[in-house]
């Protein structure tokens, strides 16, 4: 059975000062408050379910991740859970059909039946359009154990590696929707996208009447040959904002690639990353709560 066929929907963040996050999402990436209580908040792009939950807490944590799939293809992973002795809970994040599990490095992820996001394309005045929630890249102690984990249990696929600590991976045709770096575990960033590299520069001038500015980027990186720019949000996450995924579409003709930890993996052309930035991350939230 092909697996690849699930969305990313969804991500959750836990933030010390939850107005101060909501209002950087609304003003820079365009979303919109689709729900809230005293401690939550939903935000979604124009006429869309919510792509992004926001809760207050104590410190910056990672929540969970949501994907979407078909009626088969969540049977089948519940037959792989079954048969891996995974454990597995009912969804908390998504409504109807749908289950829990937590990845190696402690990060909840929940897969539900759905369809994927519509993209946006409503204009703004200001700032760039995105079209969509793109990628999570993670941080993992074992990032062999989370890379098998996505792809053994939910079906994932490899499409490139630096060496075996750092892992990108497929769910549908965009180049990866999960990557994975050895580091503490946690996420390193999340990333929405935007049509090209006009509306990276019309985010570059939105950070700076911010008075703000990008930490990495733009550039286009080697793995995926998306152009990137990367800036800190309120709490401390780094956000990406892409353009320009290297898209898979035909599976018979890609074959994951071993690259080397060269330059050119991380930077085709660019500015080089800033001193530890691959050594940035915040915990995920079940790490967190094990630690206090």
């Amino acid at each position: 059975m092909d697996l690849l066929n699930h969305h990313l929907v969804r991500a959750g963040f836990r933030v010390p000062d939850l107005e101060k996050s909501a209002a950087h999402a609304i003003d820079v990436l365009g979303l919109q408050i689709a729900d809230r209580d005293e401690s939550s908040i939903a935000l979604a792009l124009p006429g869309q379910s919510a792509c992004l939950v926001l809760r207050q807490a104590d410190a910056s944590e990672f929540d969970f991740m949501a994907l979407h799939t078909t009626e088969a293809n969540l049977a089948e992973i519940r037959r792989r859970i079954d048969a891996a002795g995974v454990e597995a809970t009912a969804a908390r994040e998504l409504d109807g059909d749908g289950l829990r599990v937590y990845a190696p490095n402690g990060v909840a992820v929940e897969i539900g039946v759905g369809e994927g996001h519509v993209r946006n394309a409503a204009e703004r005045e200001a700032g760039p359009v995105i079209g969509s929630l793109d990628h999570l890249s993670f941080a993992a102690e074992d990032p062999g154990a989370f890379r098998d984990f996505f792809i053994d249990i939910l079906g994932f696929r490899l499409s490139d590696s630096v060496l075996d600590r750092r892992h990108w991976l497929r769910c549908s045709p965009n180049h990866h929707t999960v990557a994975v770096f050895a580091g503490k575990n946690g996420i390193h960033h999340y990333a929405f996208e935007t049509d090209d590299i006009r509306g990276l520069a019309r985010l570059g001038d939105l950070l700076a009447a911010r008075d703000q500015n990008f930490i990495w980027g733009p550039g286009r990186h080697g793995l995926g040959a998306n152009i990137f720019t990367y800036h800190l949000d309120p709490a401390g996450a780094i956000l990406e904002v892409t353009s320009d995924m290297l898209q898979v579409e035909t599976e018979e003709e890609w074959e994951a690639e071993v690259w080397e930890d060269t330059l050119k993996s991380g930077v085709m052309w660019g500015p080089l990353p800033p001193a530890g930035f691959r050594d940035l991350s915040i915990p995920a939230s079940s790490v967190a709560e094990a630690a206090r």
